[in-house]
């Protein structure tokens, strides 16, 4: 574009501007406007305006002293741009001088005299401040899209009532036990990994979408996998697409990691591979990684590795990233909201080290927490104002780490849950943070209310081990996953025994008294708000 054009667009983009910013549609800008030094704009009414205006008041039945008051609001709204030309009367300039409105500040260089605050206060026609914060009220209420704005949810104020339920069979051979539960973004479907089954995505129950309460009467609904995605080996991380919308099917993806495999992205929708991003180590081989997280805004891939991280695009797939060398290997990742520049990693050592990756990775970590005795397995931030507080759990560690990392000297709270072993046990916190929630080894659903005494509710859920839990996005739903691994013995005559979701065992014809083991390997949904 050259330099006339690029004026001349300008100048249009200017008379635009001051056009809409008038609340007065009749002012007219002059034809022979001049754009000065100053940036200073002049406008004036023709004669024929002037009374086309009038003439508009009297059919209205206003009196002439309104119009006056909203030529002068349009007029002090854009005072520091534009200026009254010399053919305005005298008698107008007074007259936008005077009038104001409550809502207006003054400029620095225009304080107001005595004579006009009083003239505001005994003026009838200026706009009462009551009647402005009147109508302002539903626009603060209503959003622009008029869609009606939803009640926060109110969890655990009757009893839990499950309303689905997902259970899979399994071998001593190839025990298929869950790893956790994810809900996607928009809450639509629940991501479930299984140890040598792949992934499954079971979509939510329609009925419950638009539901207040629940029955206590209700059905228990099968939850039916709508996609599986039979991948063989130990699934390590998985983690959903931050923005992932079903309305738009190019959002709906996630990521996982597995043994011996690149990063894969999985389509939501019919279970295809997308893409993959690869890690590779010293010696040209392929890596996998350990833990998964995205960029708040979705445009990155952070991947924690053995003795690094790597920073995929997303848009670029492949081997093309960015390394971030650590001391440790990296067995889980969390990003504020309040700074995203950062990184927050625990590691297998128990420590949770906080990294500026503005800064060269020879400065190391900006800070180390301690107090867990084992390794990290989940690190959390809350959400909304609270964002800069971290909840940590680690495997064989019998506590949950609550820090403000502000101020990280020592945790703001301890919340004690069993956990005995070294799988991950989840725990989440409810958009709000009012609840925070978390399984243990024993089956049992723990539940600590944020806002009251800090006492923790140990809800029976499950025969087996809870080793997931997850909040609905935006309804008292909660989701739980139970299994784990089971050493049912060392003479390879129950090879061949099935563990059904009962936990009976089937052994073989032997003379041998049957074998129990108490196996529980399901997903449940259950709804924790009110009830009828």
């Amino acid at each position: 574009m050259s330099a006339a054009n690029l004026s001349a667009s300008m100048c249009d983009v200017d008379e635009q501007d001051l056009s809409s910013a008038l609340l007065n549609n009749n002012v007219s800008f002059s034809s022979t406007m001049v754009t000065s030094t100053s940036a200073d704009l002049s406008f004036s009414l023709t004669d024929a305006e002037i009374c086309k205006l009038k003439t508009k008041c009297d059919a209205d039945s206003r009196p002439s002293e309104d119009m006056d008051v909203s030529m002068s609001i349009d007029a002090l709204s854009v005072r520091e741009a534009i200026s009254i030309t010399e053919q305005s009367s005298k008698q107008e300039e007074t007259t936008l001088e005077e009038q104001t409105t409550l809502d207006e500040e003054p400029t620095l260089d225009e304080e107001p005299t005595l004579d006009e605050s009083s003239t505001l206060e005994e003026s009838e026609s200026i706009i009462n401040l009551e009647d402005t914060i009147d109508d302002a009220e539903p626009h603060a209420i209503v959003p622009e899209n008029n869609q009606l704005v939803i009640a926060p949810p109110e969890y655990f104020k009757s009893k839990l009532i499950e309303v689905g339920r997902r259970c899979w069979k399994s071998s001593a051979e190839a025990q298929h036990y869950t790893k956790g539960c994810y809900w996607s973004p928009d809450g639509t479907c629940l991501l479930v990994p299984i140890h040598l089954d792949g992934m499954h995505v079971m979509e939510l129950p329609p009925d419950l979408y638009t539901a207040t309460t629940v029955p206590q009467e209700r059905g228990l609904t099968n939850l039916v996998p709508a996609v599986h995605v039979p991948e063989g080996g130990t699934v390590y991380d998985c983690v959903w697409y931050p923005h992932m919308n079903s309305q738009q099917p190019e959002t709906c993806f996630w990521l996982a990691t597995r043994q011996h495999e690149p990063i894969h992205m999985w389509d939501a929708f019919d279970g295809k591979l997308r893409c993959s991003y690869s890690g590779y180590d010293a010696v040209d081989e392929v890596m996998a990684a350990i833990s998964l997280a995205f960029s708040h805004d979705g445009q990155q891939i952070y991947a924690g590795y053995k003795r690094c991280i790597k920073i995929f695009d997303t848009s670029r797939p492949g081997r093309l990233c960015d390394d971030y060398p650590v001391k440790f290997a990296i067995s889980c990742i969390a990003q504020t909201t309040e700074h995203p520049n950062t990184l927050t990693c625990g590691n297998w050592h128990g420590y949770i080290q906080h990294f500026d990756l503005r800064c060269s990775p020879k400065q190391g970590p900006l800070f180390t927490l301690g107090g867990h005795k084992a390794g990290i397995t989940q690190l959390k931030y809350a959400d909304g104002a609270a964002g800069w507080q971290l909840f940590s759990g680690a495997r064989k560690c019998q506590k949950l780490l609550q820090w403000d990392m502000r101020n990280y000297k020592k945790p703001l709270g301890e919340y004690q849950r069993h956990v005995d072993t070294n799988q991950r046990i989840q725990f989440d916190l409810t958009p709000d943070l009012g609840w925070l929630a978390s399984g243990d080894t024993q089956g049992a659903l723990n539940v600590w209310d944020m806002n009251g005494n800090g006492e923790v509710s140990a809800l029976p859920l499950h025969n087996d081990c809870c080793n997931g839990v997850g909040f609905h996005p935006t309804l008292p739903i909660l989701a739980s996953s139970s299994g784990q691994y089971h050493f049912i013995g060392h003479d390879g005559r129950v090879n061949d025994s099935v563990l059904d979701c009962t936990g009976v065992v089937e052994p073989e014809q032997t003379k041998e008294q049957p074998q129990e083991v108490i196996y529980e390997n399901a997903v449940v949904m259950w709804w924790c708000g009110r009830s009828l």
